[in-house]
């Protein structure tokens, strides 16, 4: 069996090459994003998976383990245009959400399901 580690490179490497959302979920994700004030109203979905991809694809995004019961959510965090942003998906490359926490110092600290794995450059050499 594959060690975690590599599934964690094998499921960033799979979301870098394209965001793919369960079905209908990406125009939810996008309106929900565009109703609290997270992006312009304006905002396409290509747009939106145009910022998923900036902090997936950053080389010093953070990565965190999500726990949600027996599921195994990958959480990378890194900046985009001057906030702090974290974008989740699942081991299999499929996109849960992303978006910029109100509050990024405490965010991951304060929440004891949100694991530290390491930064993507390290992850993925």
């Amino acid at each position: 069996m594959e060690d975690f580690r590599a599934q964690v490179a094998k499921a960033i490497r799979r979301v870098q090459s394209g965001v793919r959302w369960k079905p209908g979920k990406g125009h939810r994700h996008l309106a929900k994003r565009i109703r609290q004030g997270h992006l312009p109203p304006a905002t396409t979905l290509a747009e939106y998976e145009a910022v998923i991809l900036a902090i997936i694809s950053h080389p010093d995004a953070f990565v965190y383990v999500y726990r949600y019961g027996p599921t195994d959510y990958l959480t990378l965090v890194a900046p985009y245009e001057g906030r702090i942003w974290l974008a989740m998906f699942s081991l299999n490359g499929i996109m849960e959400t992303a978006f910029p926490p109100d509050k990024p110092d405490t965010y991951f600290s304060a929440d004891p399901r949100y694991v530290p794995v390491g930064s993507t450059r390290e992850i993925l050499s």
